[in-house]
């Protein structure tokens, strides 16, 4: 009886010990949860930040568009003034045609073929102008299209970011409804623990009970005994009630020990049950430590993630800016250079001269400056 109360005390704090244990399980269990809300709302914004980064794309690739369409513009416009250049030397050989007809005024001839130095070289300029112009627009075209594809591979791996961080998601709410369902499995392991614990608290009242009326019952054996030796010489009808009350006290014997045997294999099962509530719980514990490295490791993971988002939001921005930056000046180089274009020459016309007379220098001589009239 004394090895069946050191086994009760023992199996108490036992049970004293896995009920603070489990309460210490659930608290980690609701920091768990709120750790998963955490990173639900860090995974929402980075899908904002996907969203943000596909319009800029969008508004870059237009941005593209109308670089494409001014490329257009001006090859036309280059194509137009090559037809101008065309139309001006069918007009010069006519011109000179003419003028070879003519041939009673030299000053007129002289004239004439300064005038067309003049033009030529002035076409030349603006050719060579419109072919920088478009180096320099191809050259940004290539630019523009290299930065694209920078932005593009950026959002690629945003995009293999966001899905390893949605599979890494997907797999701790897993692992979360395994452990809680474990955490469940065991809390029921403990409320039937507890139950044991109630039932074999109510059969060791039972068992002290039962061996305080074994003790009283042994009691009044001996009492009977020492009277059944005193009055050994009693009558016949004494022996035989002496004789069934030692029956009655022999079958309440019987009675007690078999109430012992079923208490002892209560006390068995109990301590088996014990014994694999505490291998259970070192791998759930186990368990429950890789979770938390994993969610520590999947935070690292979304705050390096962020961090990169932000940098290439920070750096598209200002090449963004930078584009605009520079079509700005395109257009207004284009506005200030579209003012410079000759007019075409008509037929049976002299080509009209600039604003202000034009300066032709000879091979080191003084200037020569011709006026409206083509004399010099």
């Amino acid at each position: 009886f004394t090895m069946a109360r050191l086994y009760i005390s023992k199996m108490k704090s036992e049970a004293k010990t896995l009920m603070a244990h489990c309460t210490s399980l659930e608290g980690m269990q609701a920091d768990n949860n709120k750790k998963l809300e955490e990173v639900e709302g860090q995974l929402s914004s980075c899908k904002l930040l996907v969203q943000q980064h596909e319009a800029k794309m969008n508004m870059v690739s237009d941005s593209l568009k109308e670089v494409e369409q001014k490329k257009s513009s001006l090859q036309e416009q280059v194509d137009q003034l090559t037809e101008e250049c065309a139309k001006l030397k069918a007009q010069e050989q006519l011109f000179m045609a003419q003028m070879e007809e003519r041939e009673k005024v030299k000053d007129e001839i002289q004239a004439t073929n300064q005038m067309k130095d003049a033009l030529e070289k002035q076409m030349e300029s603006h050719r060579e102008q419109h072919q920088k112009q478009l180096n320099e627009l191809r050259h940004e075209i290539a630019d523009k299209q290299s930065k694209i594809d920078q932005l593009t591979e950026t959002c690629k791996r945003l995009e293999l970011a966001k899905d390893k961080l949605s599979s890494d998601y997907d797999r701790l709410k897993q692992e979360e409804v395994e452990k809680t369902t474990k955490l469940n499995e065991l809390s029921l392991q403990m409320d039937r623990r507890e139950q044991a614990k109630q039932d074999l608290k109510g059969l060791e009242e039972t068992v002290v009970k039962e061996l305080q009326t074994l003790h009283n019952l042994r009691k009044l054996f001996v009492q009977d005994l020492q009277n059944r030796v005193k009055k050994s010489q009693l009558k016949s009808e004494d022996d035989e009630d002496e004789s069934l009350s030692s029956q009655a006290q022999k079958q309440k014997i019987s009675f007690l020990e078999n109430n012992l045997d079923q208490l002892t294999k209560v006390h068995k099962q109990l301590v088996r049950d014990n014994a694999d509530l505490r291998c259970e719980l070192p791998k759930l514990e186990k368990r429950l430590r890789a979770t938390m490295e994993r969610v520590k490791a999947l935070e690292q993971a979304l705050k390096e993630a962020k961090e990169g988002a932000m940098k290439d939001r920070k750096r598209y921005q200002m090449e963004v800016d930078r584009i605009k930056e520079a079509v700005r000046q395109k257009n207004l180089l284009r506005r200030g250079h579209s003012a410079q274009i000759a007019k075409p020459i008509r037929a049976g016309q002299f080509p009209s001269p600039p604003s202000q007379p034009a300066v032709i220098r000879g091979g080191g001589g003084a200037p020569v400056i011709v006026n409206q009239n083509g004399q010099s």
